[in-house]
């Protein structure tokens, strides 16, 4: 009799340990949770932001390269959360492969970013879709920016048998061109030939990006290569509006040129056609002067360069819009001087100048005469930073220099 009531105590001391210690189950499951809840999402984010997959070959991953070639393009640093955001989300696109969703972000990012590294990586991603026409377009873009530029030039020569067309801009007009949204896409510095048609009342379209930082004058210019055509020249703004830029010749067989300084990597609109009815061929190019200083782009007072007193600075008013802006230290306590030399006949300048805080803190005196120079006396403190900004009167320009003592 022995065994059974065993059995039973054993059950019984069961039961007790079971009633004593309920607690302990949803303690455990509670514990769980939270560990799931603390380490399960993070597993998640580790899976989305390092994928099982690598950068597509010729795809431009670095947002350092991307941030430092904007500055370049725009004269100013990105600063933008959003399009670094945008960024990243298209890597993370190409990493998990999901290429829909990267080329969603990338052209969004160019919209704010338009650099050949955006254009380069859109060009990728459109030619690993098998999309050849938006490739070809992409990677023109990019060169139309910068002829050169090796990513690109890379992935052309990778991609041969998928561009067999070639994305290089256009030396020869290719019709349709009769509309902004049908033009030609161009590059500064390389000739494009076109001919008005007589018997269509013919208009050509170009698009042209200008050079980029730091703002330059540039040229353009229609070579008349018939006896007939008297060229007319528009110009229109990215959103494809005419600007003040226009110019027509009346006289059959002249040529055309129009020189202007637009911002820096802007896109243009060039509409070239015939005064009246006349027809011919022509040759189109834009030349960039390379007007600006070695100190631009110094045109607001936060990218004011640091000058070293007692030595002679160069530098230009390129146009009216031009403005130079430089900082220096004081050594001391007391008066600097500044004098500035004209280099110019036709340059009237004028100075401000600015405290430590950036306010205006006065002007230097009238000047009224082109040619003549400038000289003005500054009250500082002790090792401060003080600015200049040296500007034109009566929309003059020209080239100058100056010393700080």
């Amino acid at each position: 009799m022995s065994p059974a009531p065993l059995r039973r105590k054993r059950k019984t001391n069961s039961r007790s340990a079971l009633r004593k210690y309920w607690w302990l189950v949803p303690v455990l499951a509670g514990v769980g949770f939270i560990f799931y809840t603390a380490t399960g999402p993070k597993w998640s984010r580790a899976r989305i932001d390092k994928p099982n997959g690598r950068p597509i070959t010729g795809y431009v991953a670095d947002f350092q390269k991307m941030s430092q070639e904007y500055a370049r393009f725009y004269g100013r640093p990105l600063n933008n959360p959003e399009i670094e955001k945008g960024f990243e989300m298209a890597n993370k696109g190409v990493l998990a492969k999901d290429y829909n969703n990267a080329i969603g972000f990338l052209e969004q990012v160019v919209k704010v970013a338009a650099i050949p590294l955006v254009f380069n990586n859109l060009g990728v991603l459109y030619a690993e879709m098998n999309d050849k026409s938006r490739a070809i377009n992409a990677f023109r873009e990019a060169l139309a920016r910068d002829l050169d530029y090796q990513p690109v030039r890379l992935n052309l020569e990778r991609l041969k048998d998928v561009m067999a067309l070639g994305a290089d801009p256009v030396n020869r007009e290719l019709e349709p061109n009769n509309s902004p949204e049908l033009s030609n896409l161009m590059v500064p510095g390389k000739a494009v030939d076109g001919d008005i048609e007589a018997s269509v009342n013919d208009i050509d379209f170009f698009r042209i990006t200008t050079p980029p930082a730091p703002r330059d004058m540039i040229q353009i210019e229609i070579t008349n290569r018939s006896t007939k055509l008297a060229p007319v020249l528009k110009i229109f703004d990215s959103d494809r509006r005419v600007t003040d830029w226009t110019k027509i010749v009346r006289e059959p067989g002249a040529s055309l040129a129009m020189t202007l300084a637009p911002p820096p990597n802007s896109t243009l609109y060039l509409q070239v056609s015939g005064y009246g009815s006349s027809a011919g061929a022509y040759s189109l190019i834009m030349r960039p002067f390379r007007a600006y200083d070695t100190f631009e782009p110094n045109d607001d007072i936060f990218n004011a360069p640091r000058i070293e007193l007692g030595k002679s600075i160069g530098g230009g008013i390129m146009d009216a819009e031009d403005t130079d802006y430089f900082s220096f230290v004081s050594p001391r306590t007391g008066t600097v001087h500044f004098t500035l030399t004209n280099r110019s006949t036709t340059l009237i300048p004028a100075l401000s100048t600015f405290s430590p805080d950036r306010r205006s803190s006065g002007f230097g005196p009238d000047v009224h005469t082109p040619g003549l120079n400038l000289r003005h006396t500054i009250e500082v403190q002790g090792n401060q930073t003080y600015f200049i900004q040296i500007w034109s009167q009566g929309n003059t320009t020209g080239d100058y220099s100056f010393i700080v003592e």
